[in-house]
């Protein structure tokens, strides 16, 4: 069975967005990976990782040009809909801004969206609320 290891953001900031994932969601981090252009938090069996603009030339990819529109969301599931209230007003403490309040989603889920810091989109869901 194939699993998803690992999404990376690339942030210009790339500490500051991950400890704020880190914060919000209580993620711990894989100490052996840390770099001074890397940072990775384990998000139950995948790790999400933070990169700086630099790990762009180091893997040969192009830089995501301003005003291209989202081309990724993460999503953290969470257990209820009170602890989602709970991470979505802590999120907003930390510097993300609220896209769309809590609401049931058609496939039943609890879900709000939201931007972090750096304005890439993510979603917090409660799949059984």
């Amino acid at each position: 069975m194939n699993t998803l290891m690992q999404v990376t953001l690339f942030s210009e900031d790339f500490i500051n967005l991950s400890e704020f994932y880190r914060d919000v969601f209580d993620l711990s981090e894989n100490e052996e990976l840390r770099s001074d252009v890397f940072r990775g938090y384990m998000a139950g069996e995948c790790m999400v990782g933070f990169s700086a603009l630099a790990a762009y030339e180091m893997l040969g990819l192009k830089p995501r040009s301003v005003g291209e529109g989202d081309q990724t969301a993460l999503t953290f599931s969470i257990g209820s809909k009170e602890e989602l209230d709970s991470a979505v007003a802590e999120a907003m403490s930390k510097g993300a801004t609220l896209i769309k309040e809590p609401f049931t989603t058609y496939y039943h889920w609890y879900l709000a969206v939201l931007r972090d810091p750096d304005g890439n989109g993510f979603r917090i869901a409660c799949t059984s609320p």
